[in-house]
């Protein structure tokens, strides 16, 4: 849930990277901080909301004067909520400061030899250890460049790292990393930008380079270089043998984002405003791929072009549509909502295409030893197309060489890269934690994968093809009809949930809510179960129909 941004330009920093912050609150965060450059490197860091960072700094805003920087927003992992353990992190001296996403596994090992150096640790966290780190490594290295040193600390960490480093010797220095966490730069004129989510990139350009795994990056305002991190340690040995031979340029490429889709847009809260722009999101999610000929306008046609052509340079001639027909097992592989939506996909394949299916947990899956074969397909669903379980789940089919197809919304993220083939959701961007139309589309996207599968297959017949597109069709303006009443509804019934005294409810070992429906409103029970916080076991009671 961590965010992070930094800067380097011509444009003073601090305000810049309170305003990055934030555009990265809705991901949830219990303190945030920013570094600017200077000698030594100005931290500020507070617990607390992004305002009580942003009114401290205010208050010392001549101390923090500068053209590069970094920040952070953070959730606690190691060490609880508070100024120490807030990011950034820095050297003793201030020489060095580092913002960090993820978890250090074995920063407890590292620590205890770096404590046997002489370095003082002031913080609980993971994260303070990678600024000790790098300049140790640095004094063994001698005229080793920050990047070589920075990739040799990170090739010793194990565990998951995005990562931002600032060197009080270099003014004109940014240099980033990621391994199972997201990291994406922005790319201005003389001025670049790396962060954690696009929403803090995107009022400055929408010019991106999605960083891959086990990818580091210099940044300078003249402009940047991506480098392989673990191929620039080999150099270091002097075996420049790539463990990536298919080493190729990261291209820049167009954020499908405007500024005005990450702002609320006159609601009270971002989840109102992407409950209501549904229809708009299922719109996006069908146009194109479901139509009635010009030629024959009582039939309608699917079109999945991301599915219906052989990828360049593949081995197996087929398209991912030809494999899928012919698949003996389909596995939905997610986690949380997403997970839910794979339940809802799992009964539409069987029931549409005819087609073996099962739903695994990612986090779950990835840990045990599945049996999967080449004549298996895994459909990877993910909103940010960055969650880690999943990636590994994908890594795991992908050795065993199962077709792999991806189902995201962010376009660019690393499910999208490292997945065979795939669907984009073209929902926009969803800030609200708790998801709303990214959902609906995955929906909407696997009902259109099951019915063009179930086409191919000969599953189902080209009358109720056609009935079933024409009822998937209406569905967005059904919605949008739908959405006055339903608003009123809930407000109907919402009300006694105000009234509850959720003390009492704890409490009362009898009060039990329920939740019913069958088929495929069953899975939309399980979701709403699963996401609703009232008490440990109490739930608010709601019917499902499938009429609906």
């Amino acid at each position: 849930m961590c965010g992070i941004f930094a800067y380097i330009g011509d444009k003073e920093a601090a305000a810049l990277l309170i305003t990055a912050l934030k555009r990265l609150e809705y991901r949830g965060y219990d303190s945030a901080g920013i570094g600017v450059h200077g000698v030594p490197i100005k931290v500020r860091k507070k617990v607390g909301k992004v305002a009580n960072l942003e009114d401290d700094v205010s208050k010392a805003i001549d101390t923090v004067k500068g053209t590069m920087g970094i920040a952070h927003t953070r959730w606690a992992t190691h060490g609880k909520p508070s100024d120490i353990n807030a990011h950034p992190h820095a050297t003793t001296q201030s020489s060095i400061a580092v913002v960090h996403n993820g978890v250090i596994e074995n920063h407890r090992a590292l620590k205890e030899q770096l404590s046997g150096k002489g370095y003082q640790f002031i913080s609980q966290t993971d994260t303070e250890l990678l600024a000790h780190l790098v300049e140790d490594l640095k004094g063994q290295m001698g005229n080793a460049s920050w990047l070589e040193v920075v990739a040799t600390a990170l090739c010793l960490c194990e565990g998951a790292y995005g990562v931002a480093f600032i060197f009080q010797d270099d003014p004109d220095l940014i240099i980033g990393a990621r391994k199972g966490s997201p990291l994406i730069l922005g790319v201005g004129h003389g001025e670049h930008m790396l962060a954690s989510d696009a929403s803090a990139i995107v009022e400055h350009t929408k010019d991106v380079v999605y960083l891959r795994e086990g990818e580091i990056v210099e940044v300078r305002r003249s402009g940047f270089k991506v480098h392989d991190l673990e191929k620039v340690v080999r150099k270091l040995g002097k075996n420049t043998i790539s463990p990536r031979p298919d080493d190729v340029e990261n291209p820049i490429v167009r954020l499908e984002l405007s500024l005005e889709q990450i702002e609320k847009g006159g609601y009270k809260h971002f989840m109102l405003k992407e409950i209501m722009d549904q229809p708009n999101a299922m719109r996006n999610c069908l146009r194109g791929r479901i139509y009635q000929p010009a030629e024959a306008p009582d039939r309608w046609e699917i079109k999945l072009g991301g599915l219906e052509k052989a990828k360049e340079g593949a081995l197996n001639p087929q398209s991912p549509l030809e494999r899928m027909a012919n698949a003996c097992r389909f596995i939905f592989a997610a986690c949380g909502t997403s997970w839910h939506s794979g339940l809802i996909g799992k009964y539409a394949f069987e029931k549409l295409a005819g087609v073996r299916a099962e739903v695994e947990y990612a986090s779950e899956f990835r840990y045990r030893k599945p049996l999967i074969c080449d004549s298996d397909c895994l459909i990877a669903i993910s909103q940010s197309g960055e969650t880690a379980d999943t990636l590994e789940a994908i890594k795991m089919a992908k050795e065993h060489k199962a077709l792999t197809i991806g189902v995201v919304n962010v376009v660019g993220s690393s499910i999208a890269r490292e997945t065979d083939c795939g669907m984009y959701l073209h929902a926009g961007p969803e800030i609200g934690v708790a998801s709303t139309k990214a959902f609906t589309c995955q929906v909407i996207a696997l009902l259109l994968m099951a019915l063009r599968l179930g086409k191919q297959r000969g599953a189902l017949s080209e009358e109720m093809l056609n009935m079933y597109c024409a009822a998937l069709n209406a569905v967005p303006d059904s919605i949008e009809k739908w959405m006055s009443s339903l608003t009123e509804q809930t407000q109907v019934i919402s009300k006694p949930c105000r009234l509850v005294d959720i003390e009492s409810i704890a409490a009362d070992p009898t009060y039990f809510v329920y939740y019913t429906g069958s088929g495929s409103p069953f899975y939309i029970g399980l979701m709403d179960r699963s996401s609703t916080h009232l008490s440990t076991d109490k739930l608010i009671p709601f019917g499902f129909d499938r009429s609906l």
